[in-house]
């Protein structure tokens, strides 16, 4: 019958392909668009005259706080010296040792930058932190005219001996504050898109996921077809509709059983048999326009649901992002033969090869389980290794604990990309991708300033003890709200394993292409620059520990703006590859910008050049990469399996993300951290232009993607 349910791979329904008008209940995506960008602004707003006013405060406060500091110091030093004038009884200009000892004091007081001893007429005796010439307190008040200076008396008796004078640097009262700014601005950035993002995945599971369920029976209802209930996923008032169009539907259902059991005792009863055949050919019709018989429940599922556990994790693994190098430095042992760029890109390395191990056997297992369990699991070695690392004691149990979390990571990754490339059908595959891939560089924007204001403050340890409450939070997300319902079931899925699955990819040219020349290249950007390299040289250019999450935030808020772009401009044009070779190249470029002796820019501009070029070209890329080995998994799904399929790319990918630090660590020990990246820019658009070259060889052109969705 015209308006019969399409039935999917797992046995659920979606709603009829021709509605007379479409959906009963429209998307209310306007007025959930405007609530959320109105919520969005009233916190913003908000969150920005609250940062005024402390700010305002601290300002206030700094000062005279560093003035009673400045005073204590004065104090302290003035007792030693009083001591020695009077009761040694050594007159102030004889004294032996002050140089040194006030080099002491401006070493351990880093606010700290003058400290001169002066006699009673002014004279200074002995002085650090003032120019050279400078022999009276009058001449040196105008050195320190816009310092916060306290004069603290040397006192012999009654008497004064001599006067001590401390001056507080003014610069470091603008980098304190300059520090502060840099924190509270973070603080309003993450706290905004956090909230915006739970205010997004609230929406979508409360309002319009149920929404759209009630949408499908009405449209259900409008084709005869009464055979559906509504999955229940809410306790709210739209929960109370979605119970009593349950009740409704129950209701109807009893009442075409109760029309069965009349017709068929009004059929038994006829005598004519040509008047009961005709009440049977009547209650045939009506079979015919409706259908009562139970099929199921309607539970709609997208990739949406998965943003927020997704996030948590990304969120979880990217707080230590901005100076695990750092870390990893510090713990690493000495004599052990080995260079400390080899130790230090040792974690980072086996925790990306653990990854790309277990992502393609956590496909594997998708297939068979369902994307929800794979998550679960996964959760357990992540929040393990966190604590663990939280717990660590040395370098070699912080690698054992690095790549636990690596296992983890890895489960975790393919089952939430799993999940979403169920959802994703049709031409819009580059736009759904995105879900997955924004979730990823939320997390990317968020953790590392953040992470790096809890280290500079509470330590290394205590942000992995935060991951792991956070993984733990994610899995607590999947496991109440995800089902275990798995949308697509191959009777013929074949283990990633397989000789099959990998030959009939491989020669796949555009699976071989895009993922050997521009997958691996740009994961091995990720890697050897973006978390190996950026932290080191960030370092050793003097950026401090917030400053550089600061600037690795840039990468993920790039990425971040332009993926829906990039998503939509790719799926309009179909030209996936192209806009995919376009973004790798792209990151070469950027890396290029601080090569040495031809460079535009030096040293933390060229880093910041180069992250913001990454941001963009991965926007453009990784959407499109995705979009396109989905489809070439689409077209082999029912010979290998599409998450097995997926697996394989993974584990490809991968590679790059293991040779990232391998790489990058003997580069920067030849030519330093800036020729480094230099370097890795070059081998990237190398393997541009073999991308190219062998797109045109093989004579799969970039507008082909759409053609074979």
């Amino acid at each position: 019958m015209s308006g019969e349910p399409r039935p999917e791979p797992d046995g659920r329904v979606v709603a009829p392909g021709t509605m007379g008008g479409g959906s009963i209940i429209g998307q209310p995506r306007n007025v959930l668009i405007r609530i959320v960008a109105l919520s969005a602004l009233l916190l913003l707003v908000t969150q920005i005259l609250f940062s005024w006013y402390a700010l305002r405060g601290f300002e206030q406060v700094l000062k005279p706080q560093l003035e009673l500091k400045a005073e204590a110091v004065g104090r302290a030093v003035t007792n030693l010296v009083g001591f020695a004038v009077d009761e040694l009884e050594i007159p102030p200009e004889k004294l032996v040792g002050v140089g040194s000892y006030f080099d002491d004091v401006i070493s351990s007081n880093a606010e700290i930058e003058v400290v001169a001893l002066a006699n009673v007429d002014g004279q200074i005796l002995f002085s650090r932190g003032l120019p050279d010439g400078i022999r009276d307190l009058d001449s040196a008040s105008a050195t320190m005219e816009e310092m916060i200076v306290k004069v603290v008396p040397v006192a012999v008796g009654n008497e004064t001996a001599a006067e001590l004078v401390v001056g507080v640097s003014n610069q470091y009262v603008a980098d304190r504050l300059s520090d502060i700014y840099f924190d509270v601005l973070t603080v309003i950035v993450v706290s905004w898109l956090v909230t915006l993002e739970f205010m997004v995945f609230f929406m979508n599971t409360q309002i319009t996921t149920p929404l759209h369920s009630i949408s499908l029976a009405l449209s259900y209802g409008k084709e005869g077809i009464f055979s559906h209930r509504l999955a229940m996923t809410t306790k709210s008032e739209i929960g109370r509709v979605m119970t009593a169009l349950n009740e409704l539907l129950h209701s109807l259902h009893h009442r075409y059983e109760d029309f069965i059991f009349e017709v068929r005792e009004i059929r038994n009863a006829q005598l004519n048999r040509a008047i009961a055949e005709r009440v049977h050919e009547e209650r045939l019709k009506v079979d015919r326009r409706f259908t009562f018989a139970s099929e199921g429940d309607i539970r709609p599922s997208s990739g949406a649901q998965i943003r927020i556990p997704l996030f948590l994790m990304m969120f979880s693994e990217e707080l230590s992002r901005s100076f695990l190098p750092l870390f990893v430095e510090r713990l690493s042992p000495a004599d052990t033969g080995f260079s400390t760029e080899f130790l230090v890109s040792l974690p980072i390395t086996l925790f990306m090869l653990l990854a790309a191990i277990f992502t393609p056997l956590g496909g594997m297992i998708t297939d068979k389980i369902g994307a929800r369990r794979v998550f679960l699991i996964g959760v357990i070695p992540a929040a393990i290794g966190y604590f663990g690392t939280f717990m660590t004691l040395g370098y070699y149990d912080f690698v054992f604990w690095r790549c636990l979390s690596g296992i983890g990571y890895g489960l975790i990754f393919i089952a939430a990309q799993a999940w979403v490339s169920e959802s994703s059908v049709g031409k819009n595959r580059a736009r759904n991708m995105s879900v997955f891939v924004g979730a990823v560089f939320v997390g990317m924007i968020c953790g590392p300033p953040i992470g790096g204001i809890i280290a500079g403050r509470l330590g290394y340890e205590v942000t992995f003890l935060m991951s792991a409450g956070m993984s733990l939070m994610a899995g607590v997300i999947v496991y109440r709200l995800l089902d275990n319902t798995r949308r697509y079931q191959t009777t013929q899925s074949r283990s990633w394993l397989n000789l099959k699955v990998w030959r009939t990819l491989v020669l796949d040219p555009r699976f071989f292409s895009v993922t050997f020349l521009l997958a691996v290249p740009g994961k091995f950007v990720s890697t050897g620059f973006f978390f190996f390299l950026v932290p080191l040289y960030l370092s050793e250019l003097g950026n401090s520990q917030s400053v550089i999450g600061w600037i690795m935030m840039l990468y993920g808020i790039v990425t971040f703006a332009g993926l829906s772009m990039a998503s939509w401009i790719a799926d309009q044009t179909g030209r996936y590859t192209l806009v995919a070779a376009i973004g790798v190249a792209l990151t070469g470029i950027g890396c290029l910008a601080g090569l040495p002796k031809a460079g535009i820019f030096d040293g933390t501009w060229a880093v910041v050049i180069a992250i913001v070029c990454l941001g963009i070209g991965h926007a453009l890329s990784l959407t499109s990469q995705l979009a396109i080995v989905q489809e070439v998994a689409t077209v082999h799904r029912d010979s290998i399996g599409q998450a097995s399929a997926m697996s394989v790319y993974r584990l490809i990918e991968r590679l790059g993300l293991v040779l990232g630090p391998l790489v990058a660590a003997p580069l920067a020990i030849v030519f330093g951290y800036g020729g480094a990246i230099a370097w890795i820019g070059v081998i990237t658009l190398g393997c541009v232009v073999l991308f190219s070259i062998l797109d045109m060889m093989t004579g799969v052109r970039t507008g082909d993607a759409r053609k074979t969705a």
